[in-house]
C-alpha cells in the first residue's frame, strides 16, 4: 500500500513539472549597433506564471544561453538574475538572423524519464534573414516556421518539428495564446502543425515528444527521454 501511494504521489508531482517549460523572450527585430535584451523564463506561459528563480527546480538555473551570429559564430551570453527571469544583452554588429538557443538536461531523473529542455529565439537584424538556416544547424530540437512571413490574425501559420534534422515520432505542439487559450495538436507524419491565431500578440509554441531510450544519467537509470522545445511567435492584426 505504501509503495502504491508513493507511486501515485510521484506521478502527481510529474504533472506540474512537465507542464513547466523554459522559454526565451526578446524583440524579434533589431538594428546594427543597438543593444538587444533577451529574457529567459521558467513557468507556464498560458497561465502567466513566471516562476521566481529561487523556486526553479533541479539545476534549471544552470542553463546556458548561446547567440549564433549569421556567419555561424557561436557566443555564450552572460545571464543576470532579475528575480523571476534571467536577462542577457547583445549588440549585433552585422545584418542577418541572430539565433538564440538553450539546450539543457535536467539533473534528476523523474519516474524513469530524463528531461531535456530546449528554447529557441530569432532576431532579424536590419530586416535581413541571411543565416536563418542556423536554426537547423545549431539546435538539435527545434520548431521551424516561415521566418520570412509576418504572422497575421486569423491567417494559417504552420510550424514543423525537427529533431536532429529528422521528424520526431509522435510529436505534438501546444499552442499557448497571449489570452491564456491553449490547444495541443498532434503533428502530421511530416512533423507539421497548422493553426490560425485568433488573437494578436505573442504566442508561445511548445513542441514535445518522448524518445524511447535507456541508460544512466547522473547515476540514475532512465527508460525514456522527454524532449520539450519552445519558441515565441508574434502575431499582428
Amino acid at each position: 500500500m505504501k509503495k502504491f501511494l508513493f507511486s501515485v504521489l510521484l506521478c502527481c508531482s510529474l504533472q506540474p513539472l512537465f507542464a513547466h517549460a523554459i522559454w526565451i523572450e526578446t524583440i524579434t527585430s533589431g538594428k546594427i549597433g543597438q543593444a538587444q535584451e533577451v529574457k529567459v523564463f521558467l513557468g507556464e506561459y498560458a497561465g502567466n506564471e513566471r516562476d521566481s528563480i529561487s523556486n526553479w527546480f533541479s539545476n534549471m538555473k544552470d542553463f546556458t544561453l548561446y547567440l549564433v551570429k549569421p556567419d555561424g559564430q557561436k557566443e555564450k551570453l552572460t545571464c543576470t538574475n532579475k528575480g523571476n527571469y534571467f536577462s542577457a544583452t547583445f549588440t549585433p554588429a552585422v545584418a542577418g538572423a541572430h539565433l538564440l538557443t538553450i539546450d539543457h538536461t535536467v539533473q534528476e531523473v523523474y519516474n524513469g524519464s530524463k528531461i531535456h529542455y530546449y528554447a529557441v529565439g530569432l532576431v532579424k537584424v536590419n530586416n535581413a534573414l541571411n543565416g536563418v538556416d542556423n536554426v537547423k544547424e545549431y539546435t538539435d530540437f527545434s520548431l521551424l516556421t516561415n521566418f520570412q512571413k509576418t504572422n497575421k490574425l486569423n491567417q494559417p501559420a504552420t510550424v514543423q518539428l525537427s529533431y536532429k534534422k529528422a521528424v520526431p515520432a509522435d510529436g505534438e505542439v501546444t499552442i499557448q495564446s497571449p489570452e491564456g487559450w491553449t490547444k495541443a495538436i498532434k503533428a502530421t507524419p511530416a512533423g507539421d502543425v497548422t493553426f490560425s491565431p485568433a488573437w494578436k500578440g505573442r504566442y508561445m509554441l511548445e513542441g514535445t515528444f518522448t524518445e524511447t531510450a535507456s541508460g544512466q544519467h547522473e547515476g540514475k537509470d532512465f527508460k525514456k527521454v522527454w524532449h520539450c522545445v519552445t519558441y515565441c511567435m508574434d502575431v499582428e492584426k
